[in-house]
């Protein structure tokens, strides 16, 4: 059985390929075994139905920085995971792993559960600026991961989130500039470096792994101690 791991051409995303090796399928908007743009619900549609089963494990990496168009972060962000996993789930074994990519920024969103759930059950997004918009889209992810994980718990399918800080990939200029670099060297110089790519896909692949089988609905902060040295103070 393989595991799906989206955008894998870069960063995190071919990290997770190496690591995982011939057990892994990537898709991407180019340089994939499967070509899929995630904006468009129609093209996630017709990846879902090329993807041989069953499969034991989806890795939801793709996603947009806030210096995209703020639909399209909702669409990439939030949407394609949770359309793409109901396309998939007739090809999932009972007892796979589905691990998405969140954010620590996600903490910085003050919807409510209720307010989330709307925007899950297909409220429009409000207008609002990048930066404000992925972290909404990240926190929206985290609750449908919840969710999901709940009810997928009669298949033993379980549903877990990995929340990086900043991390060395091609769209980390991206995040400086929506965030603030000052902000991104920051969370650095607490920690000591920004992580590698395969900090995070490491982390990742425990998750896909019957390793993690007690883990589930559970949000993993990757960030290398930058939360703990701030609630110490330091």
């Amino acid at each position: 059985m393989t595991i799906l791991v989206t955008g894998a051409a870069s960063g995190i995303g071919a990290a997770l390929m190496v690591r995982l090796g011939d057990a892994a399928i990537g898709l991407d908007r180019h340089g994939a075994d499967i070509v899929c743009d995630l904006a468009d619900s129609a093209a996630i549609t017709a990846a879902a139905e090329a993807i041989s089963g069953p499969l034991r494990g989806i890795a939801h990496v793709a996603g947009l920085p806030g210096t995209a168009d703020p639909a399209t972060i909702f669409a990439v962000n939030t949407f394609a995971p949770a359309l793409l996993t109901a396309a998939l789930l007739p090809k999932l074994a009972d007892g796979a792993s589905v691990v998405a990519v969140s954010s620590v920024t996600a903490l910085r969103c003050d919807w409510t559960p209720e307010q989330l759930d709307a925007l899950l059950s297909g409220m429009s997004p409000p207008a609002m600026e990048g930066a404000r918009a992925y972290e909404l889209s990240k926190a929206a992810l985290n609750r449908w991961a919840v969710r999901t994980a709940a009810a997928l718990r009669h298949r033993s399918i379980r549903v877990n989130t990995v929340s990086p800080g900043p991390v060395e990939t091609p769209i980390l200029a991206n995040f400086e500039a929506s965030i603030g670099k000052d902000r991104i060297d920051a969370a650095a110089a607490m920690v000591g470096r920004h992580a590698q790519p395969l900090d995070i896909a490491d982390v990742i692949a425990f998750l896909l792994s019957d390793a993690a089988r007690w883990i589930n609905g559970t949000d993993v902060k990757a960030d290398g101690g930058y939360h703990a040295v701030r609630a110490a103070g330091g």
